[in-house]
């Protein structure tokens, strides 16, 4: 139950980036466009987008002309310290907020209450539909992730040290890597010096895969040993302030074949042609169209299923999808993409190039750049 209501009032705020001001603008235009008096969050990315909470149990609710923040009292110092000061802030220190609302008699005067109906299962929405009556739960999509893919300057910050550190980890750990390493150990090592230089994780498990098994886009890191004459691929990422880069990068042990080098050349001029063509309000799908069509005019076009790229943030995959397989995804300005081209031989092997960029007002700019000749170690 209850323990403490405090509020964030106006004569106690400092500043916070003026983009936050601006999603929660729109995010209450979409309210009203849903005819309800408020917006239920409950996912976590999406509220540290919004108020900069870090913890892992929160909930909050938008109204038109407050906010209210839901968290359990294992967090009641950290949130007094780490939210943004938004304007009528009140914070609600409880484990069960739907009873907590009804005994506190909050929702009085509230008709309908909207929620992100990708982010609650059914059970739960029954269940709490059951609870607030007369209160109408009423679902909504893409209320909040539109307005989280344009990144603040500050945000963008936490990126770009993100993108630098991974590079640094990726030359450190060739300077380290010894053939007979198994890709495991590989792993643990890229995981080890991102940790050193300051990394708060992982933004998703690390990818190390060699030899006949690089033909596996996602394959898990596994006791094989990495030998001479073989290729590496390897596709992991850093975390700074709670935001993350993506990168994949392919090196060779010994030497590389022909063919090898052919394909890692032509990857990275398909990458490069993608990007020249990202610009704010461009179609995703003409991104996609721009490698997709080189690596097929190549021969490799049934080699390549997985789509182009993808927005990255808090999230290792974020809004807007960078895609065939959708007509209408568009670009804005202002967010991070991670552009992956690949070619995936059955049985043989296959390599990745991913580089992350930030859209600005004509172009996209590249806050990572992979290696224009296959490395060979």
């Amino acid at each position: 139950m209850a323990k403490k209501t405090t509020s964030v009032t106006d004569e106690h705020l400092k500043t916070f980036p003026e983009k936050i001001a601006q999603r929660l603008t729109q995010i209450r235009f979409r309210i009203e466009e849903l005819k309800a008096d408020g917006l239920f969050v409950n996912y976590l990315p999406n509220i540290r987008y919004l108020t900069n909470f870090s913890g892992s149990a929160a909930s909050m609710i938008i109204l038109h002309d407050s906010i209210w923040f839901f968290t359990d009292d294992r967090y009641e110092e950290q949130v007094q310290t780490e939210l943004y000061p938004l304007p009528n802030l009140q914070i609600h220190i409880t484990r069960d907020i739907w009873n907590y609302l009804i005994e506190k008699k909050l929702l009085k005067g509230i008709s309908a209450l909207a929620f992100e109906a990708d982010k609650l299962s059914y059970q739960d929405v029954i269940n709490i539909r059951n609870l607030i009556r007369p209160v109408k739960f009423k679902p909504g999509e893409a209320i909040v992730e539109p307005y989280t893919m344009p990144k603040s300057p500050e945000e963008l910050e936490n990126i770009k040290k993100a993108c630098k550190m991974s590079e640094e980890v990726f030359n450190i750990v060739l300077k380290n890597f010894k053939p007979g390493m198994t890709e495991k150990e590989l792993a643990a090592e890229i995981v080890y010096q991102a940790r050193k230089l300051g990394s708060e994780g992982e933004p998703f498990p690390t990818i190390v895969v060699s030899g006949k098994r690089s033909s596996m886009p996602h394959g898990s890191p596994s006791d094989k040993q990495i030998k001479s004459n073989e290729i590496v691929t390897v596709d992991f990422g850093c975390i700074v302030n709670g935001f993350c880069s993506d990168i994949s990068r392919v090196f060779a042990i010994g030497k590389c074949t022909k063919e090898q080098k052919s394909i890692y050349e032509l990857l990275i001029k398909a990458k490069e042609n993608a990007i020249a063509q990202i610009r704010p309000f461009v179609n995703g799908k003409l991104v996609d169209q721009a490698a997709r069509s080189m690596i097929a005019k190549a021969g490799y076009g049934d080699y390549f299923q997985h789509s182009l790229g993808h927005g990255f943030g808090i999230m290792p995959h974020e809004m807007p999808l960078i895609t065939f397989r959708k007509e209408n995804e568009i670009i804005p300005e202002g967010c991070a993409l991670a552009i992956e081209p690949g070619v995936y031989l059955p049985k043989k092997y296959g390599l990745r190039v991913e580089d992350d960029v930030y859209v600005i007002k004509d172009s996209a700019k590249h806050l990572t750049k992979a290696p224009e000749e296959l490395l060979v170690i």
